[in-house]
């Protein structure tokens, strides 16, 4: 059985493979998997779209890493782009992103990156999914003061609009420039329209609300 696809683990919220057991198992598949390769503590970024089922899968990956002793860093609703960025800055050992790009909002996914921001190699893949599919990790646990620590960081927002002011050319200038964004509901609702304000551009935004149901609703990158 294989649960990952091109782009990592997509389909139905809810319903396997995107249920809680197995993203707990995927979580803890991940560590071990990551183990092997260093020997320390490991960090692990985890970030998401602004789907409702989000908080679900977050929740049990976060409860599979720290039962495997590594420490998960939530950064909440974050464009995939920027989780890679964070990996990068952080010195994670990985990331995770939860998101279903433009798919309907009933949709999710789960997507991995490497400590250098990029996607994981197909052998790492297939080791986290043969350990996530297994029972192999049931009987190791960590107790006590070796239990894994879940913190949520506030300044990533401020982190990578710093790092997209500086990738935009110096001698381009957006003063003047009127902008509309379609936010789609999603994961850029904050940080793009800053971003381009920031930039000097008037920004108007559309489908900046999310309510967790309507991403992608009438908007985003595949509605006319």
């Amino acid at each position: 059985m294989k649960i990952f696809g091109t782009d990592g683990i997509r389909g139905k919220a809810n319903v396997f493979p995107l249920v809680g057991d197995l993203a707990y198992k995927l979580g803890r598949a991940l560590v071990y998997a990551l183990d092997s390769q260093k020997n320390k503590k490991k960090k692990i970024i985890i970030g998401k779209d602004t789907r409702i089922s989000g908080y679900m899968l977050e929740s049990a990956i976060t409860s599979g890493i720290v039962s495997m002793g590594a420490d998960a860093y939530l950064v909440g609703p974050m464009p995939t782009p920027a989780i890679a960025f964070l990996v990068k800055s952080m010195r994670a050992d990985a990331g995770v992103v939860i998101s279903a790009s433009h798919n309907p909002f009933d949709d999710n996914g789960i997507k991995i990156f490497s400590h250098e921001g990029i996607k994981i190699s197909v052998e790492l893949e297939e080791l986290i999914e043969s350990y996530t599919l297994s029972d192999t990790l049931d009987n190791i646990k960590f107790l006590g003061a070796n239990i894994g620590k879940v913190f949520r960081i506030r300044d990533t927002l401020g982190r990578y609009i710093v790092f997209a002011k500086n990738v935009f050319p110096y001698n381009l200038e957006l003063d003047g420039i009127r902008i509309v964004i379609d936010c789609a509901n999603g994961a850029t609702y904050k940080v793009a329209p800053m971003i381009f304000e920031e930039l000097g551009a008037e920004v108007i935004v559309t489908n900046n609300e999310p309510n967790g149901i309507n991403i992608n609703e009438k908007c985003g990158s595949t509605y006319p």
